[in-house]
């Protein structure tokens, strides 16, 4: 597993986030290779955020964006995290639109 997707991980789990999963993208996107999607409430998805901003740098996040939303999104060029409340997640249905990309043994494949 890159350090990134493992540190952007373990943030999450940290704050409780649930329903944690990888997208590989590398052969359908030239603009990243990876989405993290994890489900919080408003309260553990900002904690995230900054945990994740702390713990990469910043160096390492081009940006983000809808902080106290109920979709949060960090652009960490090669990766990029969505996180979403349970209502949002349902709605949009990333889980369903991705996959067939989705990556089942994280540590295998990357």
């Amino acid at each position: 597993m890159s350090a990134k997707i493992k540190t952007i991980i373990d943030q999450l789990e940290n704050v409780k986030a649930k329903d944690i999963k990888v997208f590989n993208l590398k052969s359908v996107s030239p603009f990243y290779d990876y989405f993290i999607v994890a489900t919080a409430n408003d309260r553990q998805s900002n904690a995230a955020i900054n945990y994740i901003k702390k713990a990469l740098g910043d160096k390492e996040i081009k940006h983000s964006e809808g902080k106290g939303g109920s979709w949060l999104l960090m652009d960490c060029f090669d990766v990029i995290v969505h996180i979403f409340d349970e209502p949002s997640r349902q709605f949009y249905q990333f889980d369903q639109r991705l996959m067939e990309y989705t990556v089942d043994d994280i540590s295998k494949d990357l």
